[in-house]
């Protein structure tokens, strides 16, 4: 069986520890209703590694509510905005890091974040 190399064990021992601690930290992770456990530690392990904690959750939410306003349209390059992700988001970016999520879900977990997906597309 091959090593693993120290990289993945200590990202590993971060997400435990984490995901273990009932403090104000673990609470700051996504938590997606209906994905198994295996699919939160997965959740948890790629915002620690590519993302911020709670990153996923908030991309979620801004594409609802981007998708419920009446008035919606995609970013425009020429309009900046005000230049704040929170206030001026490019959803293109967001869309695209909802579309790489279920890549590093357990297959199960995957399927139910891509309906989850779905159903909030369903509203475009």
């Amino acid at each position: 069986m091959p090593r693993r190399r120290p990289v993945q064990v200590r990202v590993d021992q971060r997400v435990q520890r984490l995901a273990a601690e009932p403090d104000q930290r673990a609470s700051e992770l996504s938590q997606l209703p209906g994905l198994s456990r295996r699919g939160q530690y997965e959740l948890a392990r790629l915002e620690i590694t590519r993302f911020s904690p709670g990153q996923i959750e908030w991309y979620l939410r801004r594409w609802r509510r981007f998708l419920k306003d009446p008035y919606h349209r995609r970013w425009d390059a020429r309009y900046e905005g005000c230049g704040v992700p929170e206030c001026c988001p490019n959803y293109d970016e967001i869309r695209a890091v909802l579309e790489a999520v279920p890549h590093h879900l357990p297959p199960r977990d995957a399927r139910r974040f891509r309906r989850l997906l779905a159903d909030i597309d369903m509203d475009w």
